[in-house]
């Protein structure tokens, strides 16, 4: 079950990275927004020092350790990002953000354009 949660975690987490990148290149706007929303929800959780729910249910069925699978040791420690201290993850988490946000002004979404692959069609 731990290896269910922590392959959860780290979806979310590759959504986060990739799909900046895929949103910026397709303009896609709903996957933007729920991108950006994810984003917001988790660096207002990390500025006020709450851990991540995913986290909490990790903790829960380890314990206090990650002791376990090889699987779970690995994603543990992507993750988490062992090899950075905390403060470096945070100001890293406010830096994504920033760059994501600002991508809202330097690449308007694609509101209210017409689909060019759509016929026109007039009524006579």
């Amino acid at each position: 079950m731990l290896e269910i949660v922590q392959a959860a975690h780290l979806t979310t987490i590759l959504f986060l990275l990739i799909g900046f990148a895929v949103g910026l290149a397709t303009n896609h706007t709903y996957l933007r927004l729920i991108h950006a929303g994810l984003l917001a929800g988790i660096t207002v959780l990390m500025i006020f020092g709450v851990p991540c729910p995913l986290t909490l249910v990790e903790e829960n069925l380890t314990g206090t350790s990650y002791e376990g699978s090889f699987l779970a040791v690995w994603l543990n420690r992507i993750i988490y990002l062992t090899w950075f201290d905390p403060k470096s993850v945070f100001m890293m988490d406010i830096a994504f953000a920033v760059l994501v946000f600002s991508s809202f002004y330097w690449r308007p979404l694609n509101r209210g354009k017409k689909n060019s692959a759509a016929p026109n069609r007039q009524e006579t």
